[in-house]
């Protein structure tokens, strides 16, 4: 079954990492319009529009205006620190949304907030693989990553916040032999990525 999402319908196997600010239920998908102004004010670049390869299967219109899809977090590109450095901790994104798709009733400030959840590609982690990588780990800002007696790291979920500072730091995706993919050009995935909580 898909889920109807305005203008898109995204298959429900496929949840995207909200931005601050959204609640956790369909409220965020139905009063999102789409303006950018999210992507915008973001210091570290991280929220960018969906795409159809994150799981947008048809979409009811043929007119579409700034994207086809609300916005997600990119933990590729950077990550989310809930604006500390540059806002003294006030997310910018939720100031900026005009139609309360990002709120400050559901915000919480980066210590309380919880935007998804890291999960390791073992097959594609150098630790995983006992290449001696501590990058993830090392740059994790709540110790929510740990080693086992292997040195392979662990996400402690429950200290984790899905702020994509490990999936932005990992490079199994630089690396000729790992990723998704026979090609570097092909890997898209890293070995440490945000998925969204459930629902």
């Amino acid at each position: 079954a898909l889920v109807a999402l305005g203008a898109v319908k995204l298959a429900p196997n496929t949840p995207l990492v909200r931005p601050p600010g959204a609640d956790g239920g369909d409220g965020f998908f139905g009063t999102c319009i789409r303006c950018a102004k999210c992507m915008e004010v973001c210091p570290n670049g991280v929220i960018v529009p969906a795409h159809i390869e994150d799981g947008i299967v048809s979409v009811r219109t043929p007119r579409l205006n700034f994207s086809i899809a609300e916005a997600r977090l990119g933990g590729k590109l950077g990550w989310c620190d809930h604006c500390e450095q540059e806002a003294g901790g006030k997310a910018r994104c939720v100031e900026v949304c005009p139609s309360g798709a990002l709120n400050e009733a559901f915000d919480k400030p980066f210590a309380d907030m919880r935007l998804g959840v890291a999960v390791i590609e073992r097959d594609w982690c150098l630790a995983w693989l006992l290449k001696g990588c501590a990058i993830c780990k090392n740059a994790c800002p709540r110790d929510a990553i740990v080693f086992d007696e292997h040195n392979r790291p662990i996400v402690v979920e429950d200290a984790c916040n899905g702020c994509g500072a490990c999936e932005q730091a990992c490079v199994s995706l630089e690396s000729v032999s790992l990723g998704e993919g026979s090609t570097t050009r092909a890997m898209t995935a890293r070995a440490v990525t945000v998925h969204a909580l459930e629902s």
